[in-house]
């Protein structure tokens, strides 16, 4: 047999030990899991890329990552509650689970981005997404790749492990910040609604939809996450020491008490 053909079918035969050894992964939860978050990975940066030349040319792109998105945290969910005796339907459990909490943002969002498209929405979710595909590389996927040397194999895990475990903890204070990002950028938009309601209508009612449901996710973000606390109780710190601070007229501090108290009141409420 010529050597041309000896490395072909040495190749083929590499590669068919790869799959046989990638197919018990095939009927687990977990690799689609994984392919939910490295098509998330691909098409948000698809979508970053294409935003450049138009929204109408990204929004495609857009949709696959939050159709990618809902994928994975469904999986999750699927597998939290078939291993509890907890009712999926349970509104109480639902409402205050984090990962329901993701699902139901990807999805809202997705139903109205031909209406809406949440500015700086996926980054929270690409960073998320790109530490657990890394992960389940990293354990699953690296030690059965074909014609890769062994050493090679250890020197990749170690720096996967390494970016891990370094940046893991930036990584969440940088998506917190993103998502306290995104309320902002929604409630400082939030007054262009009353226009909206006479130019159109269905975009203000989309507006009053998507804040609704961002305030609620992230009065569960606050309850759950040390760094979305931290991050807001932080904020009011600076913004109530300047305005206790004497410098400002005493009508200010008024006011803001006034539109505290009126916020605090329409969150319960969420």
């Amino acid at each position: 047999m010529p050597p041309k053909q000896n490395q072909q079918v040495a190749a083929t035969t590499t590669f068919s030990s790869f799959l046989e050894q990638l197919k018990p992964k095939f009927k687990t939860p977990q690799f689609f899991w994984f392919l939910g978050h490295v098509s998330t990975v691909f098409n948000i940066t698809l979508y970053t890329f294409f935003s450049i030349f138009g929204r109408r040319l990204s929004l495609r792109y857009y949709n696959f990552a939050l159709l990618s998105i809902v994928t994975t945290y469904f999986i999750v969910l699927f597998q939290v509650f078939k291993a509890s005796k907890t009712s999926f339907f349970s509104i109480k459990n639902l409402s205050t689970n984090d990962n329901f909490q993701y699902l139901s943002l990807a999805v809202v969002w997705y139903l109205v981005s031909n209406i809406k498209v949440i500015g700086g929405g996926l980054t929270p979710f690409i960073i998320f997404s790109v530490f657990h595909a890394a992960n389940y590389f990293k354990n699953y996927i690296l030690p059965i790749l074909p014609s890769v040397p062994a050493t090679t194999k250890d020197q990749a895990s170690r720096i996967i492990n390494t970016l891990i475990t370094r940046y893991n903890e930036q990584s969440l204070v940088f998506a917190t910040n993103c998502e306290i990002y995104i309320l902002f950028s929604l409630l400082v938009g939030f007054p262009l609604t009353l226009y909206y309601l006479i130019t159109n209508f269905w975009l203000a009612v989309v507006n009053v939809l998507v804040l609704a449901q961002y305030i609620h996710f992230m009065k569960v973000r606050y309850s759950h996450s040390k760094h979305t606390k931290l991050m807001i109780d932080g904020t009011i710190y600076q913004i109530e020491a300047k305005i206790n601070s004497g410098i400002l007229p005493p009508a200010i501090s008024a006011y803001y008490n006034k539109i505290k108290q009126q916020a605090i009141t329409i969150v319960n409420l969420l």
